[in-house]
């Protein structure tokens, strides 16, 4: 009886290490396919890798209350590729393979780092972009800034006389500026500053461009001032209670201060809005921002021939 007890014991415990170890190797089984199975999250899991008479310079400062901010790079996209050979790219190599891509797809230029040292315009100097990151960021921000555009847009302001080069660099020397666009009726150059938003930058400064063109296939705004309401002063007259960006109040006649500066930076600026991912309330329907606006979309569906007024581009789904 003695020795049958001590069995049913010796039992009983294996019975429980059995499930202890059953239950372990359940467990770990788990793990194992959670840990290759989870979504990936963006943040954590994406791999990195190591000039004539006719110019117009348009300038882009930043409102009183911006601040100016170092480039960062925290966030950027930056995704790992590989060559055909299967060779892990160097992030230069990526950045030129990047650049390559999108001047044969947008028949641009683009320059940044070294190829920018010594550029000035309207007496300011840049700094040029040293950290590849850095240009990576602001390389990637264009690849998702242009692809709103038309396709072709780009290329047929070049075919009409006026072929663009962009210049990425790290900042300006007036830290207020964010973008500058140098232009004439045979070149044009976009400079953009890596230390703001590049969007918000780029929008404005390609109206500048997109504008240009405009005006050498014969448009014109004679009747953008008239949109005006009679308590604006003047152009260079700055008056905050009529902004947008101050008052938030859907019926300002501008989107903010820099807009009152001139007629072709209210333009530009009205254009920046009518970019922006979300909706301001100054381009509800009727309003003057928002006929303004429309005078804009029509006057580029009127010129552009890749623009079409049987479809709505990415400027007007606001209107």
């Amino acid at each position: 009886m003695r020795k049958k007890r001590i069995r049913n014991k010796y039992s009983y415990y294996a019975r429980i290490l059995f499930a202890i170890s059953f239950t372990l190797l359940l467990y770990g089984l788990f793990l194992d396919y959670n840990t290759n199975h989870h979504l990936i999250d963006p943040i954590t899991d994406v791999i990195t890798t190591n000039n004539t008479s006719d110019n117009t310079i348009h300038i882009e400062t930043v409102e009183d209350n911006e601040d100016i901010q170092e480039p960062v790079v925290e966030d950027t996209p930056i995704i790992e590729e590989r060559s055909q050979s299967n060779k892990v790219l160097t992030i230069e190599e990526a950045n030129n393979n990047l650049r390559e891509e999108l001047q044969n797809k947008y028949s641009i230029i683009i320059k940044y780092g070294e190829e920018t040292r010594g550029y000035s315009v309207a007496g300011i100097s840049t700094e040029i972009i040293t950290d590849s990151s850095v240009i990576n960021s602001q390389l990637v921000r264009l690849k998702q800034a242009l692809s709103v555009y038309p396709e072709g847009m780009f290329r047929e302001i070049k075919n009409g006389g006026i072929p663009l080069t962009i210049m990425l660099v790290n900042k300006f020397e007036d830290n207020s500026v964010t973008g500058v666009t140098d232009s004439s009726y045979t070149d044009a150059i976009i400079s953009i500053s890596a230390a703001y938003a590049f969007e918000d930058s780029f929008y404005h400064e390609s109206y500048h461009y997109i504008e240009r063109y405009l005006f050498k296939k014969g448009a014109n705004y004679n009747t953008w001032d008239s949109l005006n309401p009679p308590e604006f002063q003047g152009w260079g007259t700055i008056d905050g209670t009529l902004s947008y960006s101050n008052t938030f109040l859907s019926t300002s006649p501008f989107v903010n201060n820099y807009a009152q500066t001139e007629a072709s930076e209210d333009r530009a600026s009205t254009f920046e809005y009518m970019m922006a991912p979300s909706k301001a309330s100054c381009l509800n329907n009727g309003n003057i921002v928002w006929r303004k606006a429309k005078l804009l979309a029509d006057t580029i569906d009127l010129v552009l021939s890749t623009v079409s007024p049987d479809e709505t581009e990415y400027w007007e789904r606001f209107l």
